[in-house]
């Protein structure tokens, strides 16, 4: 979001696999750690707003207990989350910025990503 804030429309990077791969998911409310017991019974999906595959096939309990079987396929389908998510992320920023309205959107993504609900 900075970088796009500043001019940059081009990147590559490992960091949604790589989150991915060691259980962390990206969420419009922030950061979620699937390895985190509480996840354990959850039938919720890894993030309600999100039309990927894991999203609306798995639970957020099942996706937990494929990290703690150490099963390859949880990894796979973190990453996948992952990637899709920045894909939506970026055309999100795209039509903020079509719309003239990035600063206030960056603001209010920011916000909802760092502060924990409560």
């Amino acid at each position: 979001i900075g970088s796009v804030g500043r001019g940059m429309d081009l990147a590559d990077c490992v960091a949604p696999t790589r989150m991915g791969r060691n259980g962390a998911a990206f969420t419009d409310d922030g950061p979620v750690n699937i390895r985190n017991a509480r996840h354990r019974e959850d039938d919720a999906p890894l993030d309600a707003g999100c039309d990927c595959e894991t999203c609306t096939t798995f639970s957020r309990g099942y996706l937990r207990h494929l990290f703690a079987a150490e099963e390859l396929l949880g990894l796979r389908l973190l990453s996948l989350h992952n990637v899709r998510y920045l894909i939506r992320l970026a055309g999100e920023m795209r039509s903020a910025i079509e719309q003239g309205d990035f600063t206030r959107w960056a603001d209010a993504w920011r916000r909802r990503y760092t502060e924990p609900e409560g």
